[in-house]
């Protein structure tokens, strides 16, 4: 037997090899997939992993069967596992790698990777994204929004409160100093809008994390719905940080204002209520990792978008269906970034200002006509006694002096509705 056949016989040996090592392992992961079932485990245990409750992952499942391929091999992966592993990927922030080895989802690092591009695509079709995340539409759904943002934070005409945040992905091939952010690292810049209830009503992951928030928000497409609506009379706005523009549907906060005017009054309303979006992409990126900056997504830019939105379409899914979140799920976003605010026209800003400062009065005017009722009650309930109604470390005082005060107290609302007037 000469060397070249010799050759030739070991080259074939070792292919038979492989192809055996090859098979046993395609035998054994099919096994696993076949004898091991997912939603057998523990509830705890399976929101800790998946970070939906198994109702709404069999609902997810059922929504994203229509979009995902069918194979049609003997060792075809079956969708619920799909799922899963992609539900596994966005709520840990593991890379491929520790996901393969969770022995729930037994899958090798090829089929993870298709499996959480398959799944992501499906989330952000059309019909899945514009389900799950939907702006007011009509004069009855944004009125319902107004008056549900009203009750949670006293402020009327809001339709929903708008921020940014920056998601860490590797610094990409092409334009890669785009990616830089004002953090000294390389990010998408995605714009949410949520409502008081936490649900977002809007998502754009499409700029680079050098862009700054007025930029993002002067090309977005909620600002241009929003314009609209105000065109058509409808007077409503969202509510934005300071880094935002201040146009009559974006109000921002007065940080000049002076303690103890109604600017400072609506300032703290302001403050307060915005802070939902805050807590919204708190709890975004606490229950679903990828998106945290200790996760960097080790994905180019348009990936990282997608993860985006389906995160986003997650998100709403849980919120809608009530599933509780623990106290390590929600985080605290980075910093700020201090970014120029580009101002738009005079006309426009003044417009915008008289609408804040009416909105201001509105919400101290709420409260001002409880005072006289209040008053004449405690007046009522001071003439039935003659004792003094109030102890103080050096004396008392008297019944006189309490409606004296009541009397000042009075003075003073009227003064305050000479004011809004």
């Amino acid at each position: 037997m000469d060397a070249v056949h010799l050759l030739r016989c070991i080259r074939r040996y070792r292919r038979k090899r492989h192809l055996k090592v090859l098979s046993d392992m395609r035998f054994h992961m099919r096994h696993l997939r076949d004898t091991s079932n997912p939603f057998e485990a523990s509830d705890v245990v399976f929101q800790g992993l998946y970070r939906l409750t198994k109702d709404l992952a069999r609902a997810a499942i059922e929504e994203l069967r229509p979009l995902l391929a069918v194979g049609q091999r003997v060792t075809h992966i079956p969708i619920e596992i799909k799922v899963l592993c992609a539900l596994h990927f966005y709520g840990q922030g593991s890379y491929q790698r520790s996901l393969r080895s969770d022995s729930q989802v037994p899958l090798s690092q090829p089929s993870v990777s298709r499996a959480i591009k398959e799944v992501t695509e499906g989330l952000n079709s059309p019909q899945i994204l514009g389900k799950w995340i939907v702006f007011p539409q009509g004069k009855n759904g944004r009125t319902e929004a107004i008056q549900k943002n009203y009750q949670a934070t006293g402020i009327p005409g809001v339709l929903g409160y708008v921020a940014g945040t920056h998601v860490s992905i590797k610094a990409p091939r092409e334009e890669e100093h785009l990616y830089f952010n004002t953090k000294n690292y390389h990010s998408i810049h995605p714009q949410i809008v949520c409502d008081s209830d936490l649900k977002i009503t809007n998502v754009l992951s499409r700029y680079p994390g050098s862009a700054d928030v007025s930029y993002v928000w002067a090309n977005s497409g909620v600002r241009q719905r929003v314009m609209d609506i105000w065109a058509r009379g409808e007077r409503c706005w969202l509510l934005g940080d300071s880094d935002y523009p201040h146009e009559p549907w974006l109000q921002t906060p007065i940080l000049s204002a002076e303690e103890g005017t109604l600017e400072a009054q609506y300032t703290q309303y302001h403050i307060k209520a915005r802070s939902a979006v805050e807590r919204c992409i708190g709890l975004l990126k606490g229950r679903f990792r990828c998106l945290l900056l200790a996760q960097k997504l080790e994905y180019q830019p348009r990936k990282a978008c997608l993860f985006t939105n389906a995160c986003c379409v997650l998100h709403n899914m849980c919120v809608l269906g009530g599933v509780p979140y623990v106290e390590d799920e929600v985080h605290l976003d980075d910093g700020k970034d201090v970014v120029p605010v580009q101002q738009g026209d005079r006309a426009m800003l003044d417009e915008a200002r008289a609408v804040q400062e009416k909105t201001a009065k509105v919400v101290i005017a709420l409260f001002v006509p409880f005072v006289v009722p209040v008053t004449a009650l405690i007046i009522s309930c001071v003439s039935l006694v003659e004792t003094p109604i109030i102890s103080m470390a050096d004396g008392t005082l008297s019944v006189a002096s309490a409606i004296l005060s009541l009397a000042l107290i009075s003075l003073l609302q009227t003064h305050i509705i000479h004011a809004l007037k």
